[in-house]
């Protein structure tokens, strides 16, 4: 008697737990596969924002640089001529030179503003 109970598989029967784990298996890969292309792209997304920060972070160097030679240039010749800004500013003719500075400002920014306004 060579029949098959209900328990155990016949000769031409499918495992159904062997196929089940099959495609679980199956699931999990192509769920792997897709968290790794999501990954990536997230990477390549990081990369080009990193580069992008990087050059922006190159170009303000380059102005912090340039404006600080400029300033350092400055500095050179006010202590070559032995001027001190200090000592000037505290002068009454100072405070005279800085209040024409800003009266001749409040008659200029109008026409100024006036000249752009007329530009555009």
């Amino acid at each position: 008697m060579n029949r098959a109970t209900p328990n155990e598989p016949g000769p031409g029967a499918v495992d159904a737990a062997a196929l089940s784990q099959e495609t679980e298996a199956r699931l999990a890969e192509s769920e792997l596969r897709a968290r790794v292309a999501d990954l990536e792209a997230e990477n390549r997304r990081l990369r080009a924002l990193l580069e992008r920060r990087e050059r922006q972070h190159s170009e303000e160097l380059r102005k912090l640089h340039t404006a600080l030679g400029e300033l350092q240039e400055r500095v050179y010749w006010l202590d070559r001529w032995h001027i001190d800004l200090n000592a000037i500013m505290e002068r009454p003719a100072a405070e005279r030179a800085r209040a024409a500075a800003r009266a001749a400002r409040e008659v200029t920014r109008p026409l100024r503003a006036l000249a752009r306004w007329l530009r555009t």
